[in-house]
């Protein structure tokens, strides 16, 4: 089997636990050159995951002829640039969230990746996470009739990951993350609500606040609303305090619920995932994963004992298989290069995710809806230090 040569700009803490990893444990994949401007963090890394090449400039990194697929994951101001070079060298590539920082980034990236002829993908991997997954696939097949809301939070202190897993600080500083919890975790719950709402947003209103905490100016909480483009509307929010983490979202159909949330369990959130439906279904008939874990509370053979024939109607808690989203990511991105398919998350979609973050912000200045698209255009978030992107 050929193996095809992924090169990471950006040796920091999410190329350690994210990317390199799962570019390992793929059996078509191999970590031809890594990249990074910090010398140290690249010789760290390199030792640790041996890739082929190692580089201090990505431009000539992305002159290399064995790097067919680029992992941006660098601070937050340099991914447009860096993606839109990279796909300018006809490489293919996934950029860590937030995909871009204004609208403009974004849709120049849709841009370039059309004009070049290569893939685009961001990387919010929790998508990927096979109770999403699962949840999407019920809600197309009409478990829950039409959603009509949804929510979608993650609550997660800095201290969490800064303390125990990252080597890198960029995500508190304005000048290299130009927002704070809004560009790291509202990526994420956006993209997610939108893939499971089955729809784009068309307008939002938000509220982002910094509650004065002393390590970071950027904000550290955010809380929007959005009205999606089929009539539904959702909720995301978010927050880089809470001493424990909570990741969970919930979509209600005319005709059901689902709830599904992160691998981390709490005393409210006992499963990955959770489904209800009010329709009414045979035993045979039940969705083949609602029918593996739907147990009887009466009788061994409860389902088949009722007058109409339809199973009784409650809850029915789901445990998927625990799989490593970033890798199921990366694998579903290597399929899509090797087939010429195009990747599930398309480049639009996460350029509409940037929309719905900056325009939040814009709704507080304006004090009203904002609808995303190009009014949106020249507005830059307060602590952004915009570059020029050639």
């Amino acid at each position: 089997m050929s193996k095809i040569g992924v090169g990471i700009i950006g040796a920091g803490s999410i190329a350690d636990i994210g990317h390199c990893p799962s570019i390992e444990a793929l059996p078509n994949a191999y970590l031809a050159a890594l990249c990074d401007t910090n010398t140290e963090f690249l010789d760290k890394m390199s030792r640790k995951w041996n890739p082929k090449k190692t580089y201090v400039d990505y431009h000539d990194m992305l002159e290399d002829k064995d790097v067919q697929v680029v992992i941006v994951g660098t601070p937050n101001r340099l991914h447009a640039q860096e993606a839109i070079d990279a796909m300018r060298a006809k490489k293919h590539v996934i950029v860590e969230k937030p995909f871009a920082c204004t609208h403009a980034e974004a849709w120049k990236m849709v841009d370039v990746c059309h004009e070049e002829g290569v893939f685009l993908m961001a990387g919010t991997n929790q998508r990927f996470w096979e109770q999403n997954m699962i949840a999407r696939k019920l809600i197309d097949d009409g478990f829950i009739g039409k959603p009509q809301m949804g929510r979608s939070s993650l609550h997660e202190g800095w201290s969490l990951y800064h303390e125990q897993l990252s080597f890198t600080r960029f995500r508190q500083n304005a000048h290299e993350a130009g927002a704070g919890a809004l560009f790291d975790l509202g990526a994420h719950r956006a993209d997610l609500l939108m893939y499971l709402m089955g729809s784009r947003p068309k307008r939002v209103m938000g509220i982002i606040k910094a509650f004065g905490q002393d390590y970071t100016e950027l904000d550290d909480s955010f809380w929007i609303t959005i009205e999606f483009e089929n009539g539904a509307t959702g909720v995301i929010s978010g927050d880089r305090y809470s001493p424990a983490v909570s990741n969970i979202s919930e979509v209600y159909g005319t005709e059901g619920t689902i709830f599904t949330g992160s691998e981390a369990t709490n005393p409210f959130q006992t499963a990955p995932l959770a489904v209800f439906t009010n329709k009414d279904f045979k035993q045979n008939e039940l969705p083949e994963i609602v029918r593996e874990y739907r147990y009887p509370q009466l009788f061994w053979s409860e389902d088949i004992m009722q007058p109409n024939g339809h199973v009784p109607k409650r809850w029915v808690p789901i445990y998927p298989k625990r799989g490593w989203a970033y890798k199921t990511m990366l694998e579903h991105f290597l399929h899509c290069v090797e087939t010429g398919t195009a990747p599930s998350l398309t480049p639009e979609d996460s350029a509409l995710v940037t929309d719905v973050l900056v325009g939040a912000y814009l709704s507080m200045k304006t004090n009203s809806w904002v609808e995303v698209g190009r009014q949106m255009e020249n507005y830059i978030v307060p602590h952004y230090d915009a570059p020029e992107i050639r």
